[in-house]
């Protein structure tokens, strides 16, 4: 299975991959064997529109690449800041649509905790299946994204609770005032940018989405949702398995139209 899968929640990453039989997990620690065929990434988060034509048109250019179809399209769902978020999604739309192959979305936070379970698990695999990990990514404002996890298998996760935008502050509050249990690791860009919200734990993946952790979560729910039957599963299905393409933006963007604009 040949997948094209695009991150734009921070930065810009974009990747190609080939997952056999879709997605049948080897025998690595991290889970399911991805074989990366391209890969490009830009990390400033404000060139999103600028880059992702480039970076495709040169993905899908590449001999390797071009040398077969592609069956599917993951992007990042967010939460993320509106701008970059939106044109990943619609690229990755475009894609799907003028390929005529399903669009798949996982969010941002539900790869970075994949990414950074991997770190545990290639530590201590057994502590890894019981750990949870706090995610926190860069939302602007002096706030985070932020949600709690657990690993569901070798290449999903759990997510426990709702994904929130709170100042690190709150957060912090929160989980002091027993509001929210305490994580065993932090992860996320927001964990880099404000190391108050670590408080003597381990940080892990100081990153906002993983291009290639979205994958392999895709894949394990697709397996879940049936395998190939879930190409043609509803909508309904695919936000239960959390696969839906509806971005999370969590609050409003930063640019408004005044009201009473003339049209």
């Amino acid at each position: 299975m040949r997948i094209l899968s695009i991150d734009s929640s921070l930065g810009t990453q974009l990747l190609v991959a080939d997952a056999a039989g879709g997605g049948t997990p080897d025998a690595t620690a991290a889970g399911m064997g991805l074989n990366i065929l391209v890969a490009a990434q830009q990390d400033s988060p404000r060139r999103h529109a600028e880059s992702l034509g480039p970076m495709l048109a040169d993905a899908l250019a590449d001999p390797e690449v071009a040398a077969a179809p592609l069956d599917a399209v993951v992007a990042a769902t967010g939460p993320a800041p509106f701008t970059g978020l939106r044109a990943g999604l619609v690229t990755a739309r475009a894609v799907a649509r003028a390929r005529g192959i399903p669009v798949y979305g996982v969010p941002s936070l539900d790869a970075v905790a994949r990414t950074a379970l991997d770190e545990l698990v290639r530590r201590d695999r057994e502590a890894a299946s019981t750990a949870t990990v706090l995610v926190a990514t860069d939302a602007r404002r002096k706030e985070v994204y932020t949600a709690r996890y657990r690993a569901r298998g070798r290449d999903d996760v759990e997510r426990l609770g709702e994904y929130e935008v709170l100042t690190p502050a709150a957060l912090r509050d929160r989980e002091n005032n027993g509001v929210l249990p305490p994580a065993d690791a932090v992860a996320g860009s927001g964990a880099a940018l404000y190391p108050e919200l670590v408080a003597g734990r381990e940080a892990l993946a100081p990153v906002s989405g993983d291009a290639a952790a979205q994958v392999r979560i895709a894949l394990a729910r697709l397996r879940a949702l049936g395998g190939a039957a879930a190409e043609h599963a509803g909508p309904e299905a695919l936000r239960a398995a959390g696969l839906d393409t509806q971005p999370l933006y969590l609050r409003r963007p930063d640019v408004h139209v005044p009201a009473g604009s003339v049209r």
